[in-house]
């Protein structure tokens, strides 16, 4: 993801991070593997989305849009909506909602909604803007989704009655303009302009947490006033901000920026999400300039996104990190 610029216009996308409640007790599915692959030799697989209540995941496809599903039994995945197909072109964040798959559709500007039963269309939100990175999705308790943009200095919202209409083309509206807050958009050390990017929604919807990945920074923005504060760190400056996943209380954020083997950053956040703290931090263990996860149980699904590689190692997978394990901690 820190090639050129005009790379990332071309068909660009970052990374963006999923939050998803694992399989349910009492589900029965043959064992899960630990490294899935995903088909293609250009595929750049970026976003990631676990189903609930499914042995299904969904894994988006940067350069074409295309998404594969994939059961966490299955060693491969398989095509489950071609690239191109609505005009789709790109797919990065993801997050499923009510049987709903909501897409960020990267230099589309546009925000896309499937119904996972069927595969049909059910919504496409249209920024109007194509100098953005519609980057990351992040649904809150009562049904807001709120999408980054890493290009344009916004934060969008859809809104759980938007999504509830049967109206297919609708408007993706500005919901906090980042003029004159803390976040600053420009160059940063990715020499990408790559800022707000992966981002989630606190469990009692007061806060959405952004991470900044020029900055190397986290912000909590106010989902009621759009105020927005930077998250204290202590002091700490190589996280590297990117996709993000939030459990009790804990942050993961998960990158390569400063670490193309993978890193993934544990934080404990304060109850009022004001300071984080770094617990620990996990690399390695089969990651490859990973974008973004999704949870399944104590495990992480990380996905090998290695756009920012000449030639990607064959083949694109996603893989299996145990949370639970002190291995590979430093």
């Amino acid at each position: 993801m820190f090639t050129t610029r005009a790379r990332w216009l071309a068909g660009g996308i970052v990374a963006a991070l999923v939050l998803s409640p694992s399989v349910p007790a009492g589900a029965h599915y043959r064992r899960p593997v630990g490294r899935y692959v995903v088909p293609g030799d250009r595929a750049y697989p970026e976003g990631i989305v676990r189903e609930p209540g499914t042995p299904y995941f969904y894994v988006g496809g940067m350069t074409d849009g295309t998404i594969w599903r994939g059961r966490i039994d299955q060693p491969r995945l398989e095509v489950f909506l071609p690239g191109g197909q609505d005009g789709r072109t790109s797919a990065v964040g993801m997050k499923i909602t009510q049987g709903r798959l909501v897409v960020a559709g990267g230099t589309t500007g546009k925000v896309f909604v499937y119904r996972t039963r069927d595969r049909q269309l059910l919504h496409v939100f249209d920024s109007g803007a194509r100098d953005g990175l519609v980057n990351d999705v992040a649904v809150a308790p009562n049904g807001d989704a709120y999408v980054t943009d890493s290009f344009r200095p916004v934060l969008y919202r859809i809104t759980a009655a938007q999504l509830a209409k049967r109206e297919i083309d609708q408007p993706l509206r500005t919901h906090v303009d980042f003029a004159g807050t803390p976040v600053r958009y420009d160059t940063g050390v990715n020499e990408e302009g790559i800022n707000g990017n992966g981002l989630v929604v606190t469990p009692d919807g007061r806060f959405v947490l952004m991470a900044d990945t020029n900055s190397q920074a986290f912000y909590r923005i106010s989902t009621r006033t759009g105020a927005v504060d930077p998250i204290d760190l202590g002091g700490v400056t190589d996280i590297g901000a990117d996709g993000l996943l939030l459990r009790d209380g804990t942050l993961y954020s998960v990158t390569s920026v400063f670490h193309p083997e993978g890193e993934i950053s544990v934080l404990r956040l304060s109850k009022d999400y004001s300071r984080a703290q770094v617990q620990r931090r996990i690399n390695g263990r089969g990651m490859d300039f990973p974008s973004t996860a999704a949870f399944d149980g104590d495990d992480l699904l990380v996905v090998n996104f290695q756009f920012q590689k000449a030639e990607p190692a064959l083949p694109f997978t996603v893989v299996r990190v145990s949370l639970c394990t002190t291995a590979g901690l430093r």
